[in-house]
C-alpha cells in the first residue's frame, strides 16, 4: 500500500502525461499532467476519442505496434487537440505492459507537451542546436522517470505477489475481514479445515460461531476492533460447514490503510484437535499412574496373602482323597482364591513400571474365545469377520483377552433386550502422514460394534476413567484397565457412539495394536520322557514374608525335596557360597523380587551369577507385570513365577528350569 501511494506522488510530479492503457485502448489510468493535458473524462474512455477525437485508432498511434507486436514504439511526435480545443504538439512513447507471467496487459504512454518547443523552434532556427540540447535533456529526463516508473511497478508486483503467497502456503487457516466484519479473504487452509471456500464467503459473514463461545469470543472481537488489543492464541472451538466441531487457537489483529484508519481485522485460526486429544490422554495417563502407584502396592500384598491361602489349600488337597467330599470343597476354594488372583491382576495392570509379557501371538483364536466366553448363555449374538491376510502380533494374550471381555461385556450390558455385537479384525497400515501419535508401521485394526443405546456425549470423555461407572454395583475399573493394557502395547483405543440415530444406534471401539511380520510362537514343549529325583535336589527359597516361606518350604518338603530358606537376598548368597565352599551344591534357587529394606532377587542374582555362572534360578513376584517378570531372561533368571501360584504350575516350573535349562 506504501509502494502504491508513493508511485502516484512520484507520477503527479512529472511535467509528462502518462497514461496506462488496456489492450483494447481504454485510459485506465493517468496522471495529474494527462488530466491536466485531456480533461478528466479520459479514464475509461478510448484514447483515440480523447486525444484525437476519432472513432478509431489514430493512424500514427504508438501504442498499436506495442499491443499487437508486444515490443516498444519509439519515439514520435504528433499533433493532437487539447480539451479545450486547442492544437498541441507531443512526443510520444508507448511500452509493454506485462503481469507476473509476462503476459501483455496493456501499455504505459508517455506524453511530453512540445508545442512551445515547436514554435520556438519555427520562430528561431537559429537556435536548433540549442533547442537540441534542450530537447535531449528533456528526453533524459523522461527516461529516467520511464525506469523509475517501471521499477515501482516492478517492485509493487513483486510485493503483491509475497503477501498472495505467504497467505496461500500457511499451515494455518486465515480470513479477512472489514471494519463491518464481511469476509474479504480465506486461504486455502480455512477451506480445507472449515470446508467453506472464498467464492461462497466473500462479502459475508461466516456461520462457524457455536453458541457456547459467543460470550468469551465476541469479548477479545469487541476489545480488538473498539481499542486494537490483539487476540493472542485464544482457545476456542469453531464450527466447520458440515457442523463438526473443531478445537481452534485463534489469533487476530487490527489492520490500517495508507492512511493510518482502521480497515479490518486479519484472523488467524490452528487447528489444535490433535493437541487437545493429546493433552487428553496424558491427563488420562497421569490419573491412571496415580491410580497404580497405590493399586501396585494393594496388588504386590494381596497376592502375598493370597500365594499363602492358595499353597495351604493345594497343599491340604495333597492330603485327601480326589472323590472326597473335603477335596471337592478345597477345589472351589482354590478356584475363588484364583478369581481372587485375577482381581489383582487387574489391579496390577496400572501398577507403575508394569509391561505385559508379550510373545507373537494369532490374534482370531484370542479374540473369538474371549467373545463368546462372554457371551455364553446371553441373548446377544456376534459376528466375526477376520481378514484372511490378518498378521500376529506381539502381545500378552492373557491381557488382551482381558481387553476383549471388557468391551464385550458392556456391549452385552448396553443390550439387555439382545442383538447384535459386529467383530472385524483386518491389517491398517499408518505411515508418518497420518495425523496419530502412533508410529508409523502395520497394526491390527479390532473394530467391535453394539447395537445399544450409545454413550451421551457428556460423559464420552470419562468411560476410561478409574472408577467410573453409570452401572449399579460396577466397579468402573474394566475400561480403565483396557485403555491401560493398550497404551503398554503401543497401541491406541478410541470410541465413536450414536445415541440420536433411530436406524443406527449403539457405540464402536476402535483397537490399534502393532503388528508383526514374525512367525507365532507355539506354546507346546518338547516332550520329555525325563523324570527328576526329588530326594536329591536341594532348593534354596528367599521370601521376606514368613507365610509365603513356610507354605513353600511346606509344599516343597510334601514333594521330597531337600529345602533352605532365606529372608532377603544377602543371607541367599551366604548360604550359596558355604555350600558351594562345602561342596554342596544347590540345585535351584527360588527368589523373591522385591524384599522392602533389603536386597532383592534382581541384585542377589547378579551376584549370584558372578559366584556361579551356573546357577539356576527362577524369580517370583506378586508384581507379576514387573519388566523383571516380563523380560527375565534378560536378568539371569531361568523362569518367572508369579504369585500366587499353584502347586502343578511350581512343580512344572522347576522340573523345566532342572531338566532343560
Amino acid at each position: 500500500m506504501g509502494t502504491a501511494t508513493a508511485l502516484n506522488d512520484l507520477l503527479n510530479t512529472l511535467d509528462i502525461a502518462v497514461w496506462e492503457i488496456d489492450t483494447e485502448y481504454r485510459v485506465k489510468s493517468c496522471n495529474k499532467k494527462a488530466l491536466e493535458i485531456y480533461g478528466d473524462k479520459a479514464i475509461g474512455d478510448f484514447c483515440y476519442h480523447v486525444a484525437a477525437g476519432l472513432n478509431h485508432i489514430c493512424p500514427d498511434c504508438p501504442a498499436q505496434k506495442v499491443l499487437e507486436e508486444g515490443k516498444e514504439s519509439g519515439r514520435s511526435q504528433h499533433s493532437r487537440i487539447k480539451a479545450d480545443g486547442k492544437k498541441i504538439y507531443i512526443d510520444h512513447t508507448a511500452n509493454p505492459l506485462k503481469d507476473k507471467h509476462n503476459r501483455l496487459i496493456g501499455a504505459v504512454l508517455s506524453i511530453v507537451d512540445i508545442t512551445h518547443l515547436i514554435k520556438i523552434e519555427n520562430k528561431l532556427k537559429k537556435h536548433e542546436n540549442e533547442l537540441e540540447e534542450r530537447v535531449s535533456e528533456r528526453t533524459l529526463k523522461l527516461q529516467e522517470s520511464e525506469t523509475r516508473y517501471r521499477q515501482l511497478l516492478e517492485e509493487s508486483q513483486l510485493q503483491t505477489e509475497l503477501y498472495r503467497s505467504l497467505l496461500h502456503s500457511s499451515s494455518d487457516g486465515i480470513i479477512v475481514y472489514d471494519t463491518t466484519g464481511l469476509v474479504k479473504y480465506v486461504n486455502p487452509t480455512f477451506t480445507e479445515i472449515f470446508g467453506w471456500t472464498l467464492n461462497e464467503l466473500e462479502n459475508q459473514r461466516i456461520p462457524f460461531l457455536p453458541e457456547s463461545e459467543r460470550e468469551e469470543s465476541m469479548r477479545h472481537i469487541l476489545a480488538l476492533i473498539n481499542d486494537g488489543t490483539p487476540c493472542q492464541a485464544f482457545r476456542t472451538k469453531r464450527l466447520t460447514r458440515d457442523g463438526r466441531m473443531v478445537d481452534v487457537s485463534l489469533s487476530a489483529s487490527r489492520y490500517a490503510d495508507h492512511s493510518g484508519k482502521p480497515a479490518g481485522m486479519l484472523v488467524i485460526l490452528s487447528d489444535i484437535s490433535n493437541q487437545i486429544a493429546a493433552e487428553k490422554e496424558a491427563l488420562k495417563a497421569r490419573k491412571l499412574e496415580s491410580v497404580g502407584v497405590l493399586a501396585g502396592g494393594i496388588a504386590h500384598d494381596f497376592n502375598n496373602i493370597l500365594g499363602a491361602i492358595l499353597g495351604n489349600i493345594s497343599l491340604a488337597q495333597t492330603y485327601t482323597d480326589a472323590d472326597s467330599e473335603i477335596h471337592k470343597i478345597l477345589a472351589d476354594s482354590e478356584k475363588a482364591t484364583l478369581r481372587a488372583k485375577d482381581l489383582t491382576q487387574q489391579l496390577l495392570t496400572f501398577a507403575k513400571g508394569g509391561e505385559p509379557i508379550k510373545k507373537v501371538t494369532e490374534l482370531k483364536a484370542i479374540i473369538k474365545d474371549s467373545t463368546e466366553f462372554v457371551l455364553r448363555g446371553s441373548n446377544v449374538k456376534c459376528e466375526f469377520d477376520f481378514a484372511a491376510d490378518l498378521e500376529p502380533a506381539k502381545i500378552d494374550a492373557g491381557q488382551i483377552s482381558q481387553v476383549i471381555q471388557n468391551i464385550i461385556v458392556n456391549a452385552n450390558q448396553a443390550m439387555p433386550a439382545g442383538g447384535s455385537i459386529k467383530v472385524k479384525v483386518e491389517n491398517l497400515s499408518i505411515n508418518t502422514a497420518d495425523q496419530t501419535p502412533l508410529k508409523p508401521g502395520i497394526y491390527s485394526k479390532i473394530t467391535i460394534t453394539d447395537q445399544g443405546g450409545g454413550i451421551p456425549a457428556q460423559i464420552l470423555d470419562k468411560i476410561f476413567d478409574p472408577y467410573f461407572s453409570t452401572k449399579e454395583g460396577n466397579s468402573g475399573l474394566g475400561l480403565a484397565i483396557t485403555h491401560s493394557i493398550i497404551g503398554k502395547h503401543n497401541g491406541s483405543i478410541s470410541i465413536e457412539t450414536e445415541t440420536n440415530s433411530k436406524q443406527n444406534p449403539g457405540s464402536t471401539f476402535t483397537i490399534l495394536l502393532p503388528a508383526t511380520e514374525q512367525d507365532v510362537v507355539s506354546d507346546a514343549t518338547d516332550p520329555n520322557t525325563n523324570e527328576i529325583t526329588p530326594g536329591d535336589i536341594t532348593i534354596l527359597t528367599m521370601d521376606d514374608e514368613a507365610m509365603i516361606s513356610d507354605i513353600l518350604e511346606k509344599i516343597l518338603h510334601r514333594k521330597g525335596f531337600k529345602t533352605i530358606t532365606s529372608v532377603d537376598g544377602q543371607e541367599a548368597l551366604d548360604i550359596y557360597q558355604e555350600n558351594l565352599t562345602s561342596g554342596t551344591r544347590i540345585d535351584l534357587t527360588i527368589m523373591d523380587l522385591t524384599v522392602p529394606g533389603g536386597m532383592g532377587g534382581q541384585k542377589a542374582t547378579k551376584k549370584l551369577l558372578e559366584i556361579d555362572p551356573q546357577a539356576k534360578v527362577i524369580v517370583s513376584s506378586g508384581y507379576a507385570n514387573d519388566p523383571v517378570m516380563a523380560n527375565f531372561k534378560e536378568y539371569g533368571f531361568k523362569a518367572a513365577l508369579g504369585k500366587p501360584f499353584r502347586i502343578q504350575e511350581l512343580f512344572s516350573t522347576i522340573e523345566e528350569v532342572l531338566l532343560n535349562c
